[in-house]
């Protein structure tokens, strides 16, 4: 089928693909620049996107993006499904390296797994979807934990019965929490058959639009196996859950 463009859209849209999260306000002359666009055929563009409140004029007479956006883009957001924008990123990490990965999000203080992605040949038995696992000694877990409000996770630690389920799993409050400050600082977490026998871990967090942890995703490999490096893994897991971030909207931290 023969494909069809509008120069004038193409160029409307470019003037929007100026605008970043360090360019948050641009003058005309910076945008034409920008796009290598003589500055009289730029003030048409930016009128009519005025008009339809997809760019907005400041009073020091530079221009930023207006709440169009934000109500177009809101709407592009409710239509999402977690799982649905997980599911790919998650196959596509377990077939690169063998491993079995998944889905989780906080449900009565447990991580309950909601997907999965296996290419192990070994099935663990966590590997469950609708199972509950510990926060304390699971990477899935951890990722969710490590990154609610510290009065939240005082409180967890405070009330949690710990169990052994493994000679590795942790079950002092203090080393806990210091292995979750480390996360937050690195940003993701390692579990080296805490829970289950023979399976090390690699787990980091997923963020919303808004900042806020809704959900983690992990890698979980069989210790039989010949693995690579820690940090290839670790790269990677917060690779993919940047990925699916970046699909729920959201676009790091706010630098200062």
């Amino acid at each position: 089928m023969r494909e069809y463009q509008n120069k004038s859209l193409e160029k409307a849209l470019s003037i929007l693909d100026c605008f970043s999260r360090e360019q948050r306000e641009l003058t005309a002359s910076e945008i034409a620049r920008t796009l290598g666009l003589n500055l009289s055929s730029i003030y048409p563009l930016l009128s009519t996107l005025e008009k339809f409140k997809y760019i907005v004029r400041k009073e020091n007479g530079k221009y930023g993006l207006g709440i169009n956006l934000i109500i177009k883009g809101n709407l592009v957001l409710s239509g999402l499904n977690l799982i649905e924008i997980a599911r790919v990123p998650l196959h596509n990490l377990a077939h690169e390296y063998r491993g079995n990965a998944h889905l989780a999000i906080l449900n009565n203080w447990k991580a309950l797994i909601v997907d999965r992605s296996l290419a192990s040949d070994r099935v663990f038995i966590n590997s469950i979807i609708g199972f509950e696992i510990p926060l304390y000694c699971t990477s899935l877990g951890r990722a969710l934990l490590a990154f609610l409000d510290p009065e939240e996770i005082n409180s967890y630690l405070r009330s949690t019965e710990f169990r052994k389920f493994t000679p590795s799993t942790p079950i002092d409050p203090d080393s806990i929490l210091k292995e979750l400050n480390e996360t937050r600082l690195r940003g993701y977490v390692i579990s080296d058959e805490e829970f289950t026998p023979g399976e090390l871990c690699f787990a980091a967090p997923i963020f919303n639009s808004q900042g806020r942890v809704v959900a983690s995703m992990n890698i979980a490999l069989n210790k039989l196996n010949r693995l690579l490096d820690h940090e290839v893994y670790a790269l990677k897991v917060i690779q993919t859950a940047r990925e699916i971030s970046g699909f729920l909207g959201y676009m790091g931290p706010t630098a200062g």
